[in-house]
């Protein structure tokens, strides 16, 4: 974790892995580093910090080679410094990996007794290692390596150059994605489809626990038994592969403005007439509806699936449970029969997301599996037995945000399918409801065009403060823990979200002059219970922000500052609340002038535990 490249070419390679790796830069990263082979030799060039100083070390050492292999990593063992970054390598071995190597103590005790060294605090580095080491016993690199496989334990995502095989790119992919592709004189491997767009022309997608060796004339994969495999081959999809921020100062502020297109296109794609239909997901129009529903998902997404178990529960009356996807797959849960599976990921390879769907599968296959999700072919949506997709278009920024809003729009739509085959809405009801989501989208676009000046207004307020509060009730409660979160994301300012109801059970223990509360106060969440809470914190001089839809005349007095939203209804009013939210966050970040697009310690998809 968290980008991977490698690249056989008929010609040099240096320059097409740099392009790579900074199509990959939005995933997040803390070094980067790329290694060529060339004349029967080695060359790496590694820094830690951003790609512009490994693009400057390799303009003054230009690296020769015809295949290569890169990698800009995020810390899991290890410091970020140039020894811990990525490429590792002996002297007949150069490999990348995305992942953890689980047993790797052991293995790098055992090969230390055997005379081998190490120079790294990296779970990596085992892998060169114990590979160069059975590449002594045996003239077959093949054997060797699928013998090296079956020693490690854990996730990986696996690009090698072995010294002695120059023409050809050994890969494998346990928990982690990994993908081929060719064309254009060159085979690639990569773990993001948007690092080889524009390079080849057809793509593959690795199943888990496959393996193999790619030259430029043949691949040859194998399973996870070591039997072959014939892979996919599809066309290299259309996918933007760089970007330029469209005059915006950030890409997230960027992606914060495309939300109305998003969402319209969202709207167009799955509303037909008066009705919804998700191609993707027959099952929801004919299947029998679950008497039992289990949401999961992390971060952002499992903020969207709390906003729609109200929604869900609301309406189809049967118990929807959300969880933590890192805590689910580890609470051996009680399934039962005829019960769904939500799961929510924005990239599609989240791995303890994943790890829950197939827990999910191997207890009770015969339940059905729904996938929420913006990349099609990402390993959640090929193992689902159904996918919505979130038509979110890349999503730059690592603080995710029109991604969030996507997950939104499309649980809305599914709890309005869902509750129109209950019977517990009808079709008039349906039609308001849609009519509302078009307004919404126009609602968020005159926002977006006038609101600026008043969030502008409110982000002052966070200066030299320590902390803050995000308070709401109903499906505005999960929307304070995302408002909270987004704030601690990008400006590294300690915020939390709370059930406006649980204040007093504890957070009031901190309000003074110095905190900042954010509370959210629409018409259609208990609004006389928040009013209530607001004035409870008012009493004890915090400093209040305050989003609502109500006009001026009834907003409360002494309310430090007020940001007005247009009203929505049950389903409309978190999509239209998201957006302020969103933008507290990315003003006082601004205003600290920290990395807003790529913040410290954070990965776009997290594909370890």
């Amino acid at each position: 974790m968290c980008g991977i490249i490698g690249a056989l070419a008929s010609r040099s390679v240096q320059d097409l892995l740099l392009t790579a790796l900074q199509r990959m830069e939005y995933r997040g990263y803390d070094s980067a580093g790329i290694c060529t082979l060339a004349d029967g030799d080695f060359r790496c060039e590694k820094r830690a910090g951003k790609l512009d100083k490994l693009r400057r070390a390799v303009d003054a050492h230009p690296l020769p080679g015809r295949i290569g292999i890169g990698h800009t990593r995020w810390a899991t063992h290890g410091v970020p410094n140039e020894t811990n970054a990525h490429p590792h390598r002996t002297d007949s071995v150069a490999t990348v990996h995305n992942g953890i190597i689980e047993n790797y103590e052991a293995l790098k005790h055992e090969l230390t007794l055997h005379g081998e060294g190490f120079v790294s605090d990296t779970d990596t580095e085992v892998v060169p290692v114990l590979l160069g080491s059975l590449l002594r016993e045996t003239a077959d690199p093949l054997a060797a390596w699928g013998r090296m496989l079956e020693r490690l334990q854990g996730a990986y995502a696996l690009v090698t150059l072995m010294r002695d095989a120059p023409d050809r790119l050994w890969f494998a992919r346990r928990g982690s994605p990994l993908l081929l592709a060719r064309g254009r004189g060159r085979v690639l491997a990569a773990s993001d489809a948007m690092a080889v767009a524009g390079m080849a022309d057809e793509i593959a997608y690795l199943q888990d626990g496959e393996w193999g060796v790619a030259g430029l004339e043949q691949c040859h994969v194998y399973g996870a038994d070591g039997e072959a495999v014939a892979l996919e081959w599809r066309p290299m999809p259309d996918i933007q592969a760089e970007g330029d921020k469209g005059g915006f100062a950030h890409y997230m502020e960027k992606e914060i403005h495309e939300q109305p297109e998003v969402l319209a296109g969202m709207l167009e794609a799955y509303v037909r007439g008066s009705g919804i239909h998700f191609p993707e997901a027959a099952q929801l129009h004919a299947a029998p509806l679950p008497e039992r529903m289990v949401m999961v998902a992390c971060g952002t997404s499992y903020h969207a699936a709390l906003t729609a178990r109200y929604w869900l529960e609301r309406y189809l009356k049967i118990p929807v449970e959300v969880d933590v996807a890192s805590e689910y797959r580890y609470r051996d849960p009680v399934i039962g029969k005829n019960t769904w599976l939500v799961t929510l990921s924005q990239s599609g390879e989240t791995a303890d997301t994943l790890e829950a769907l197939r827990l999910f599968k191997a207890k009770t296959p015969d339940n059905l599996a729904l996938a929420f999700c913006n990349v099609p072919h990402a390993s959640l949506a090929r193992e689902s037995d159904a996918m919505i997709q979130l038509h979110a278009g890349p999503e730059i920024g690592v603080a995710s945000t029109k991604a969030y809003t996507a997950q939104l729009l499309a649980l809305a739509l599914f709890t309005l399918l869902m509750a129109s085959r209950a019977g517990a809405m009808k079709s008039r009801e349906l039609e308001e409801h849609l009519e509302k989501l078009r307004g919404a989208v126009v609602a968020m676009r005159d926002f977006l065009a006038e609101g600026k000046a008043r969030v502008e207004a409110v982000a002052e307020f966070f200066h030299g403060a320590v902390g803050a509060l995000f308070l709401g009730r109903g499906p505005c409660y999960p929307l304070a823990l995302e408002g909270a979160l987004k704030l601690k994301e990008i400006s590294y300012l300690h915020a939390e979200g709370y059930a406006a109801g649980e204040m007093k059970h504890g957070p009031i223990a901190l309000i003074d002059a110095n905190l900042p509360v954010v509370v959210i106060a629409p018409r259609q969440y208990h609004l006389e219970k928040v009013l209530s809470n607001l004035k409870e914190v008012q009493a004890r001089g915090a400093r209040i922000v305050l989003i609502t839809d109500l006009p001026e005349s009834e907003w409360p007095v002494n309310t430090s500052g007020v940001i007005t939203v247009a009203e929505g209804d049950y389903f409309t009013t978190p999509l239209l609340v998201a957006v302020p939210l969103q933008l507290i966050a990315y003003d006082v970040a601004r205003n600290k002038g920290t990395d807003v697009d790529q913040p410290r310690n954070l990965a776009k998809s997290v594909t370890v535990e």
